[in-house]
């Protein structure tokens, strides 16, 4: 029987590894045999908001009468079997969860970040890793403007997330939650979501479509959004250690000013901004490298650019933080340090140039590690089994239902 799956998520302004997740899994459905359905929105839309409209926004993040209507009609002409759902914020809301839930659509939760439980999605604020919010007191996020340093923008996310977490509707309404790793699940769970719903699997990712290439150009490699809790500083501060190096820098984000001062002002030459590459661009850089740096000081979930650079052969000299460390083993597919100290990574960094033969057994065990895990084979047979454990929960409600009905 050919199932037809409904996928909606709310792509970001600019591609994140979120929205190449989702289009990964999209090829990987089709190509199983799965019908899909698309619902999507993009924030460029927010781009043309007038002051009036911003409004109408704000009360649409809370509840969208909007994706209340669209999803109606596409249930009606469509008959969905289950819909998969990612990142609602903030044009399709968490309405999303009530229309479906009220239609008996079955929900699976695709989790690539920690929404769920912490406004503003990334359980850092002020600097630090930050985990006031998982209990569900959310006045926190307000208290500490914790969405771009916002009074407003925080107290919306906020208000939304307690609303709707709150009432129940998030754990009536989801069926089963998929997560990339089992800390993410262990946090999900620490927050009072079921256990008994979860479902681990990595993320979606064509290693078909990449090739070792365990030689080097020498540099080492910082590729993602420049941002703080990504630990571009801790990566600048070693390379002030290791004037030896060579760093090149892919990516973009509200601290690449502050990063590319920083090194200015500190007299750094050895590292080089590049700006955003994608696709066959960061490739070119990423098959030159030496490593890749995850110097991470949040709970970074596994990045997309952590499997990609094990794809290529390439080892990741990786934050030593639970859930990166369920990728990365030190000394077998890359190097782990002391998150946050400039200093360590420096030395891990400083191994891997004087000692050639652990690089290329790094490198080497990292493409193992890609081939083993990453498989578009092991995705959808995970994929397949999350389907098949809402079909049955569905069915057995329907009989409990019946059975209420005949009493």
């Amino acid at each position: 029987m050919l199932l037809k799956v409904l996928v909606c998520h709310n792509y970001y302004k600019t591609t994140s590894g979120e929205d190449i997740v989702i289009r990964a899994d999209l090829e990987l459905l089709r190509a199983a045999g799965f019908e899909i359905v698309e619902y999507t929105r993009n924030n460029a839309e927010t781009d043309v908001l007038g002051v009036h409209q911003y409004l109408r926004f704000a009360a649409d993040t809370v509840y969208s009468g909007r994706t209340v209507r669209d999803i109606e009609q596409l249930v009606e002409s469509e008959c969905p079997d289950v819909a998969f759902v990612q990142n609602v914020f903030p044009l399709i809301s968490p309405s999303i969860y009530h229309v479906l839930d009220r239609l008996n659509v079955p929900i699976i939760q695709l989790v690539y970040n920690y929404r769920l439980v912490c406004p503003n999605a990334t359980l850092y604020t002020g600097g630090k890793v930050c985990e006031r919010c998982v209990t569900g007191n959310y006045f926190h996020a307000i208290r500490h403007r914790c969405f771009r340093n916002s009074l407003s923008l925080s107290a919306l996310y906020a208000g939304t997330l307690a609303f709707h977490r709150h009432s129940g509707a998030l754990k009536r309404a989801i069926s089963a939650y998929i997560t990339p790793d089992m800390f993410m699940r262990g946090k999900l769970i620490a927050a009072g979501y079921p256990a008994e719903r979860m479902f681990t699997m990595f993320n979606p990712f064509p290693i078909d479509q990449y090739r070792p290439v365990y030689t080097h150009a020498g540099h080492f490699l910082f590729a993602g959004r420049i941002v703080r809790e990504k630990g571009i500083f801790t990566a600048l501060r070693a390379m002030e250690l290791l004037p030896e190096a060579r760093l090149l820098v892919v990516g973009g984000g509200e601290a690449e000013e502050p990063a590319r001062n920083y090194a200015t002002e500190h007299g750094i030459r050895n590292v080089e901004f590049l700006g955003p590459r994608y696709g066959p661009d960061l490739l070119s850089v990423m098959v030159g490298a030496r490593a890749l740096l995850v110097p991470s000081e949040w709970f970074d979930n596994c990045p997309v650019i952590l499997q990609q650079a094990f794809a290529c052969g390439k080892p990741v000299i990786a934050s030593d933080i639970e859930c990166l460390t369920e990728v990365v083993t030190h000394r077998s597919n890359g190097l782990l340090f002391p998150m946050g100290d400039a200093p360590a990574l420096a030395a891990q960094m400083r191994e891997l140039m004087h000692d050639e033969e652990l690089r290329l057994s790094l490198a080497r065990n990292a493409r193992r590690t890609a081939e083993r895990e990453f498989t578009p084979e092991r995705r959808i047979r995970g994929l397949r089994e999350v389907i098949a454990y809402v079909s049955r929960q569905k069915e057995i409600m329907a009989v409990s239902a019946g059975e209420e009905v005949a009493q």
